[in-house]
């Protein structure tokens, strides 16, 4: 495994921990993890940051870190010489690239010394991105290769299931087949057309329909996804990551954006690529703010051409809305705002470049159209996002046995 890959693997498992009370078999893991997405939200791509006291500890509460961490997790960056520390509890970071906060994460994470076992943890989630495998072939494989006890295999195994680590259904022999959400993000094409194989003709037609839609416009709000495939097939669909389903909200609404895992493959490995999941929020809340938000106040058109000046590092605005309308990207730190003096105008600058390059992939995914790319952007304001991986989770946990059972189906589609 590359250090790309396993930064991302500490990212993906610190998220799953988020909700665990007793982490201590995986403390290394969380704390790289949580080195990573705090030094990404304290990092822009292209410049150096200079964060005051203030602006450290509101990028801590949005990277999920309790206030009694925040010091060790800062000793730890400024320990690797990612960031200098000021007298006044100000930071100083280079500009660093999502690809390489990934490297870092997997620096700190070996530089503590970790055990077999939470390496184990991470190559046993990796060793199924590409095709579910049986649990007597990983069981002998992870025992293998990290000299686990039986007893230390069958406790990682059972952790790995209950955290979310990794997904299982049990086939008519009560064989377990394990697999995770990435099955989508590498050999797309050969996967869908396993699946395809395994559906009824009408099935086929809706599936193709869909993902004629997506090829053109990049997303679709979910009501729209149902509209084609229906809610169970494509519940099921999601289920085994065909489609991300990417929440957006406000103080009035949620919103649930469906898009393609490969929508994000053009610059390389989407998992990796966008671990963070910011590009995929960034769309998201683009993709709300041109289709369900009122257009009471002034309105950005010309969206690829907004985007491409915004990823060429320019300034856009002045605008209002630009205010109000972007908190959940300014606090994640993709974005920067700048108060015109004496107005309630603002001005909008890009902080993450390869994030911005990586909204445009999917904004202009399969069709350079014009009226594809073109769109009134009006006010969003959204304030939360909550990612593909997240919700797939949510969503697995509450399948009834019939939906297991075909979901089970499909997966077993992918051994022959």
């Amino acid at each position: 495994m590359d250090k790309k890959t396993e930064g991302a693997w500490l990212i993906n498992h610190t998220k799953k921990l988020f909700d665990v009370r007793n982490t201590q078999d995986f403390e290394d893991i969380e704390e790289a993890g949580k080195c990573g997405m705090f030094l990404s939200s304290l990092a822009a791509s292209h410049s150096q940051s200079e964060l005051n006291k203030e602006k450290i500890t509101a990028i801590a509460k949005v990277s999920n870190l309790k206030k009694t961490e925040i010091e060790s997790i800062k000793a730890k960056l400024a320990e690797a010489q990612l960031i200098d520390l000021g007298t006044n509890g100000s930071i100083s970071v280079l500009g660093i690239t999502t690809s390489t906060v990934l490297q870092h994460t997997t620096d700190i994470f070996q530089s503590s010394n970790p055990s077999r076992y939470q390496q184990a943890a991470l190559d046993l989630s990796e060793n199924i991105s590409d095709l579910p495998k049986s649990g007597i072939i990983l069981s002998e494989y992870i025992s293998d290769t990290y000299q686990l006890t039986s007893t230390e295999t069958a406790d990682l195994f059972s952790q790995s299931e209950e955290i979310g680590f990794v997904d299982f259904e049990k086939l008519e022999d009560s064989t377990k087949f394990y697999f995770n959400g990435n099955l989508f993000r590498r050999g797309a094409a050969t996967k869908t057309n396993a699946v395809l194989s395994s559906l009824s003709e009408d099935e086929i037609r809706k599936v193709t329909e869909l993902d004629g839609i997506l090829q053109v416009k990049g997303c679709v709000d979910l009501d729209y996804g149902q509209t084609i495939l229906g809610i169970q097939l494509l519940s099921k669909l999601n289920s085994i990551g065909m489609y991300d389903f990417n929440d957006v909200s406000n103080h009035k609404e949620t919103k649930t954006i469906v898009t393609k895992p490969s929508a994000f493959a053009k610059y390389g490995n989407p998992f990796e690529e966008d671990a963070l999941d910011l590009a995929k929020a960034f769309v998201a809340s683009l993709y709300y703010g041109m289709n369900f938000s009122s257009d009471g106040r002034g309105k950005i058109n010309m969206l690829k051409l907004l985007m491409q000046k915004l990823v060429n590092g320019h300034e856009v605005g002045p605008a209002t809305a630009i205010g109000q309308d972007y908190q959940l990207l300014e606090m994640k730190r993709v974005i920067q705002l700048r108060q015109k003096p004496n107005t309630n105008l603002f001005y909008m600058t890009l902080l993450k470049r390869d994030i911005g390059e990586l909204a445009m992939q999917v904004l202009e995914f399969g069709n350079t159209d014009e009226q594809t790319l073109v769109g009134s952007m009006h006010s969003s304001n959204v304030t939360n996002y909550v990612g593909p991986e997240q919700i797939r989770t949510s969503n697995r946990k509450k399948e009834n046995e019939n939906s297991k059972k075909s979901v089970g189906d499909l997966l077993r589609t992918f051994r022959n």
